[in-house]
């Protein structure tokens, strides 16, 4: 029997500031985070457009509401800038293609592996040379969450929530650790979520569950003190793992300047 070894775990993550004189470059060990605070990139949204494509602006317009459609284009947009400064590509030349289970990806790099989330004011972008998932949430005071319990936990999960000193905390938590391994893998949520593994510490996965043979680590981390999230990564336990938390500047002079940075 094949298994996969899990590592879930808590982490401050290392946050780093935007410095126009500094040159970033991934390292093969890196898991960088983008983070990115949508209302702070209202008055370049139709600058930020420019850059998507027409299907992604036909996408944009499906979304009901102003604001969804404002942040779709802002972070997927960023995502562009991101991806053509590590890639060297001019960021119109960014065409992402989707796998077979529509999780995008860049056809002209496919091992350099991003992802995406977005809840409410902030999105994260992940970039790394593994493979990789992350999901923020924001904590609702409104969600009532107690009904998904039986159908997305086993019962040592729900006992966990139900003593937790911070019941909704803790919920949102492990939500984002099943949320970000299933993205990882290219899974999505689907009948076998409830049996992926969320609660701090070791784990061994069977290979029908996971369709991977890798090993595997989830960290958990604050946001802010209204947003958790989840990173998931493939583990390779002789390269320390180095997390940085990045801000993303909000003018186009300084995306711009980001971007040659990061091509030296």
């Amino acid at each position: 029997m094949i298994m996969s070894n899990l590592s879930i775990s808590s982490s401050y993550l290392n946050r780093v500031k935007f410095i126009s004189s500094k040159d970033y470059a991934l390292k093969a060990n890196d898991l960088l985070i983008f983070n990115i605070y949508l209302p702070n990139f209202n008055h370049i949204k139709d600058e930020l457009s420019l850059f998507l494509s027409s299907k992604e602006i036909k996408k944009s317009e499906r979304f009901y509401k102003d604001i969804d459609r404002s942040r779709f284009i802002i972070y997927r947009s960023i995502l562009k800038f991101i991806l053509a400064a590590y890639t060297k590509l001019d960021v119109k030349n960014i065409n992402l293609s989707l796998d077979f289970n529509k999780k995008p990806y860049l056809e002209s790099h496919p091992y350099l592996f991003f992802n995406i989330s977005h809840s409410e004011d902030y999105a994260v972008i992940a970039i790394s040379n593994k493979k990789i998932g992350i999901d923020i949430e924001y904590m609702s005071e409104d969600f009532k969450y107690t009904d998904l319990l039986p159908d997305t936990f086993d019962n040592s999960e729900i006992l966990s929530i139900e003593n937790a000193a911070n019941t909704k905390e803790t919920f949102y938590t492990l939500w984002t650790r099943k949320e970000a391994f299933v993205k990882a893998l290219g899974k999505g949520i689907d009948e076998d979520f409830k049996y992926i593994p969320c609660l701090e510490g070791k784990h061994t996965v069977d290979y029908d569950l996971l369709k991977s043979d890798q090993d595997w680590e989830v960290v958990s981390f604050d946001l802010t003190n209204k947003y958790v999230g989840s990173i998931a990564f493939e583990s390779n336990s002789i390269i320390p793992k180095n997390l940085l938390l990045h801000a993303i500047p909000n003018t186009m002079k300084e995306l711009y300047e980001m971007a040659q940075k990061i091509n030296g």
